[in-house]
Protein backbone atom coordinates (compact mmCIF):
# COMPACT_ATOMS: atom_id res chain seq x y z
CA UNK A 1 0.00 0.00 0.00
CA UNK A 2 3.04 2.41 0.45
CA UNK A 3 3.83 2.42 -3.03
CA UNK A 4 0.02 3.19 -3.68
CA UNK A 5 0.03 6.07 -1.78
CA UNK A 6 3.48 7.64 -3.30
CA UNK A 7 2.24 7.08 -6.74
CA UNK A 8 -0.72 8.74 -5.11
CA UNK A 9 0.95 11.88 -4.22
CA UNK A 10 3.53 12.20 -6.89
CA UNK A 11 0.18 13.20 -8.74
CA UNK A 12 -1.06 15.19 -6.15
CA UNK A 13 1.75 17.65 -6.58
CA UNK A 14 1.24 18.08 -9.97
CA UNK A 15 -2.47 19.31 -9.60
CA UNK A 16 -3.39 22.47 -10.13
CA UNK A 17 -4.68 24.60 -7.10
CA UNK A 18 -7.93 25.08 -6.54
CA UNK A 19 -9.43 27.95 -6.07
CA UNK A 20 -13.39 26.58 -6.16
CA UNK A 21 -13.80 24.24 -3.37
CA UNK A 22 -13.62 25.26 0.45
CA UNK A 23 -10.52 23.43 2.20
CA UNK A 24 -11.79 20.40 5.10
CA UNK A 25 -9.09 18.90 7.51
CA UNK A 26 -10.65 16.25 8.35
CA UNK A 27 -8.69 16.20 12.07
CA UNK A 28 -8.90 12.97 13.44
CA UNK A 29 -8.21 13.51 17.34
CA UNK A 30 -4.69 13.58 19.11
CA UNK A 31 -2.93 14.20 15.69
CA UNK A 32 -1.55 18.27 16.24
CA UNK A 33 -4.74 19.04 15.00
CA UNK A 34 -4.99 22.42 16.71
CA UNK A 35 -2.12 23.42 15.24
CA UNK A 36 -3.09 23.05 11.90
CA UNK A 37 -6.39 25.04 12.77
CA UNK A 38 -3.90 27.64 14.18
CA UNK A 39 -2.70 28.06 10.95
CA UNK A 40 -5.73 27.44 9.29
CA UNK A 41 -6.96 30.33 11.08
CA UNK A 42 -4.63 32.70 10.74
CA UNK A 43 -5.26 32.89 7.20
CA UNK A 44 -9.07 32.46 6.48
CA UNK A 45 -10.09 33.88 9.70
CA UNK A 46 -13.99 33.96 10.13
CA UNK A 47 -14.30 32.18 6.83
CA UNK A 48 -13.07 29.22 8.48
CA UNK A 49 -16.35 27.91 9.90
CA UNK A 50 -16.03 27.83 14.03
CA UNK A 51 -17.86 24.10 14.56
CA UNK A 52 -15.11 21.64 15.51
CA UNK A 53 -17.44 18.96 17.11
CA UNK A 54 -20.28 17.66 14.65
CA UNK A 55 -22.58 18.38 17.50
CA UNK A 56 -21.84 21.88 16.96
CA UNK A 57 -21.80 21.60 13.11
CA UNK A 58 -25.21 20.32 13.04
CA UNK A 59 -26.40 23.30 15.23
CA UNK A 60 -25.39 25.79 12.53
CA UNK A 61 -27.88 27.19 9.95
CA UNK A 62 -27.21 25.98 6.26
CA UNK A 63 -26.89 29.32 4.83
CA UNK A 64 -24.04 30.08 7.25
CA UNK A 65 -22.39 26.79 6.24
CA UNK A 66 -22.21 27.68 2.36
CA UNK A 67 -20.28 30.95 2.91
CA UNK A 68 -17.35 28.93 5.00
CA UNK A 69 -14.19 28.78 2.69
CA UNK A 70 -12.58 26.12 5.35
CA UNK A 71 -13.62 23.76 7.96
CA UNK A 72 -11.64 21.54 10.37
CA UNK A 73 -12.58 19.39 12.78
CA UNK A 74 -14.14 15.98 13.94
CA UNK A 75 -16.71 15.44 11.08
CA UNK A 76 -15.15 11.91 10.05
CA UNK A 77 -15.60 11.38 6.25
CA UNK A 78 -19.52 13.01 6.45
CA UNK A 79 -18.85 16.69 6.09
CA UNK A 80 -19.06 16.75 2.30
CA UNK A 81 -22.43 14.76 2.03
CA UNK A 82 -23.95 16.75 4.66
CA UNK A 83 -23.39 20.15 2.90
CA UNK A 84 -23.75 18.77 -0.20
CA UNK A 85 -20.73 20.72 -1.89
CA UNK A 86 -17.57 19.23 -3.19
CA UNK A 87 -14.53 19.66 -0.51
CA UNK A 88 -10.47 19.42 -1.12
CA UNK A 89 -10.07 17.29 1.96
CA UNK A 90 -6.84 16.87 3.62
CA UNK A 91 -5.64 15.03 7.28
CA UNK A 92 -3.04 14.30 9.38
CA UNK A 93 -1.96 10.95 10.75
CA UNK A 94 0.07 10.01 14.07
CA UNK A 95 2.15 7.18 14.93
CA UNK A 96 -0.54 5.02 16.96
CA UNK A 97 1.37 4.50 20.15
CA UNK A 98 1.83 7.91 20.54
CA UNK A 99 -1.77 8.98 19.22
CA UNK A 100 -3.61 6.75 21.99
CA UNK A 101 -0.84 8.08 24.93
CA UNK A 102 -2.03 11.99 24.06
CA UNK A 103 -5.77 10.71 23.69
CA UNK A 104 -5.51 8.79 27.52
CA UNK A 105 -3.97 12.28 29.04
CA UNK A 106 -7.00 14.31 27.07
CA UNK A 107 -9.58 12.01 28.42
CA UNK A 108 -8.01 12.08 31.93
CA UNK A 109 -7.53 16.05 32.11
CA UNK A 110 -11.66 16.94 29.82
CA UNK A 111 -14.35 16.56 32.88
CA UNK A 112 -16.05 17.09 29.83
CA UNK A 113 -15.28 14.26 27.91
CA UNK A 114 -17.95 11.31 28.14
CA UNK A 115 -15.12 9.07 29.33
CA UNK A 116 -13.60 11.20 32.08
CA UNK A 117 -14.86 9.46 35.39
CA UNK A 118 -13.51 5.79 34.30
CA UNK A 119 -10.54 6.99 32.98
CA UNK A 120 -8.82 9.56 35.25
CA UNK A 121 -8.26 7.09 37.72
CA UNK A 122 -6.85 4.67 34.95
CA UNK A 123 -2.92 4.41 34.45
CA UNK A 124 -1.87 4.14 30.61
CA UNK A 125 -1.46 0.32 30.87
CA UNK A 126 -5.26 0.20 32.56
CA UNK A 127 -6.58 2.16 29.96
CA UNK A 128 -4.91 0.05 27.08
CA UNK A 129 -5.94 -3.54 29.07
CA UNK A 130 -9.93 -1.79 29.90
CA UNK A 131 -12.15 -3.40 26.92
CA UNK A 132 -14.72 -0.22 27.27
CA UNK A 133 -12.06 1.93 25.49
CA UNK A 134 -11.68 0.46 22.54
CA UNK A 135 -13.99 2.94 21.44
CA UNK A 136 -10.96 5.23 21.80
CA UNK A 137 -7.91 2.93 20.64
CA UNK A 138 -8.40 -0.04 17.84
CA UNK A 139 -7.93 1.67 14.64
CA UNK A 140 -8.93 4.63 15.94
CA UNK A 141 -8.01 6.73 12.80
CA UNK A 142 -8.77 4.25 9.94
CA UNK A 143 -12.64 4.40 11.70
CA UNK A 144 -12.20 8.30 11.65
CA UNK A 145 -11.21 7.97 8.00
CA UNK A 146 -13.36 5.21 6.61
CA UNK A 147 -17.29 6.48 5.22
CA UNK A 148 -20.43 4.02 6.50
CA UNK A 149 -23.41 4.46 4.59
CA UNK A 150 -25.10 6.86 7.28
CA UNK A 151 -26.59 10.32 7.21
CA UNK A 152 -25.30 12.77 9.65
CA UNK A 153 -28.00 15.08 9.46
CA UNK A 154 -30.03 11.44 10.46
CA UNK A 155 -27.43 9.99 12.96
CA UNK A 156 -27.59 14.00 14.47
CA UNK A 157 -31.47 14.33 14.71
CA UNK A 158 -31.59 11.22 16.66
CA UNK A 159 -29.09 11.59 19.02
CA UNK A 160 -29.70 15.45 19.45
CA UNK A 161 -33.13 14.74 20.20
CA UNK A 162 -32.12 12.06 23.29
CA UNK A 163 -29.08 13.06 24.54
CA UNK A 164 -28.29 17.12 25.42
CA UNK A 165 -24.66 16.51 26.34
CA UNK A 166 -22.49 18.17 23.91
CA UNK A 167 -21.03 15.26 22.65
CA UNK A 168 -23.49 12.85 22.22
CA UNK A 169 -23.50 12.90 18.38
CA UNK A 170 -19.44 12.55 18.51
CA UNK A 171 -19.63 9.66 20.42
CA UNK A 172 -22.51 8.28 18.98
CA UNK A 173 -20.32 8.39 15.27
CA UNK A 174 -17.31 6.79 17.21
CA UNK A 175 -19.28 3.44 18.20
CA UNK A 176 -21.40 3.12 14.91
CA UNK A 177 -17.65 2.54 13.55
CA UNK A 178 -16.44 0.27 16.40
CA UNK A 179 -18.11 -3.20 15.37
CA UNK A 180 -16.43 -3.21 11.29
CA UNK A 181 -14.46 -5.98 10.19
CA UNK A 182 -10.76 -5.53 9.51
CA UNK A 183 -10.94 -5.86 6.23
CA UNK A 184 -13.73 -3.71 4.74
CA UNK A 185 -11.72 -0.91 7.64
CA UNK A 186 -8.77 -1.60 6.07
CA UNK A 187 -10.15 -0.93 2.54
CA UNK A 188 -12.45 1.59 3.22
CA UNK A 189 -9.76 3.72 4.96
CA UNK A 190 -7.70 3.15 2.20
CA UNK A 191 -9.81 4.43 -0.27
CA UNK A 192 -10.23 7.79 2.28
CA UNK A 193 -6.69 8.49 1.73
CA UNK A 194 -6.67 7.92 -2.13
CA UNK A 195 -9.31 10.74 -2.51
CA UNK A 196 -7.31 13.39 -0.41
CA UNK A 197 -5.57 16.40 -1.81
CA UNK A 198 -2.82 16.24 0.78
CA UNK A 199 -1.63 13.48 3.60
CA UNK A 200 0.53 14.60 6.38
CA UNK A 201 2.06 13.15 9.77
CA UNK A 202 2.53 14.58 13.06
CA UNK A 203 5.97 14.58 13.01
CA UNK A 204 6.37 16.81 9.65
CA UNK A 205 3.78 18.86 9.84
CA UNK A 206 5.03 21.49 8.85
CA UNK A 207 5.67 19.70 5.15
CA UNK A 208 2.01 19.04 5.65
CA UNK A 209 1.16 22.74 5.47
CA UNK A 210 3.09 23.90 2.75
CA UNK A 211 1.37 20.31 0.43
CA UNK A 212 -2.11 22.28 1.76
CA UNK A 213 -0.95 25.85 1.23
CA UNK A 214 -0.06 24.64 -2.45
CA UNK A 215 -3.29 22.62 -2.82
CA UNK A 216 -5.45 25.59 -1.52
CA UNK A 217 -3.19 27.76 -3.41
CA UNK A 218 -2.76 30.56 -0.03
CA UNK A 219 0.49 31.68 1.35
CA UNK A 220 3.41 28.95 2.04
CA UNK A 221 3.92 28.44 5.54
CA UNK A 222 7.43 29.80 7.33
CA UNK A 223 9.25 27.25 8.83
CA UNK A 224 7.67 27.71 12.46
CA UNK A 225 4.81 29.74 11.50
CA UNK A 226 2.64 27.35 13.96
CA UNK A 227 3.74 26.09 17.47
CA UNK A 228 2.29 22.86 18.59
CA UNK A 229 -0.71 23.68 20.42
CA UNK A 230 -2.17 21.24 22.83
CA UNK A 231 0.41 19.04 22.79
CA UNK A 232 0.89 16.11 25.13
CA UNK A 233 3.26 16.47 28.73
CA UNK A 234 5.82 14.13 28.02
CA UNK A 235 7.36 14.28 30.97
CA UNK A 236 3.76 12.40 32.06
CA UNK A 237 3.41 9.68 29.15
CA UNK A 238 3.47 6.81 31.21
CA UNK A 239 4.94 3.38 30.36
CA UNK A 240 3.29 0.59 29.13
CA UNK A 241 3.41 -3.49 30.15
CA UNK A 242 4.56 -5.72 27.66
CA UNK A 243 1.40 -7.28 27.56
CA UNK A 244 -0.76 -3.75 27.39
CA UNK A 245 1.82 -3.11 24.66
CA UNK A 246 1.15 -6.26 22.84
CA UNK A 247 -2.09 -5.63 22.73
CA UNK A 248 -2.07 -1.92 21.94
CA UNK A 249 -0.02 -3.15 18.79
CA UNK A 250 -2.23 -5.77 17.77
CA UNK A 251 -5.35 -3.18 18.44
CA UNK A 252 -3.86 -0.86 16.20
CA UNK A 253 -2.65 -2.85 13.28
CA UNK A 254 -4.38 -0.90 10.41
CA UNK A 255 -3.17 2.21 11.57
CA UNK A 256 0.25 1.48 12.17
CA UNK A 257 0.06 0.42 7.89
CA UNK A 258 -1.44 3.84 7.08
CA UNK A 259 0.90 5.56 8.96
CA UNK A 260 3.59 3.76 8.05
CA UNK A 261 2.21 4.28 4.32
CA UNK A 262 1.74 8.02 4.51
CA UNK A 263 5.27 8.65 6.42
Amino acid sequence: MASRIAQLRNWLEKRAPTQDCPIYFQHIPKTAGVSVRTWLHSYYGDRLCPAWLADDLVRLAPELLRDYKAFAGHFHSYLEPYLGRNLVTVTVLREPVARTRSHWHHVRRAPEHPHHLRVTGQTFTDFVMDDLNRVMIEDYQARYLMKLPLSLEVVAHRHTRTDATLSALSEALEQTSLPLCKPELLEGATLALKRMAAIGVTERLHDFLVRVAKVANIPLPAAKAVPYTNATEQNHAGELSPESLRRLRDLTRIDQELYEAAI
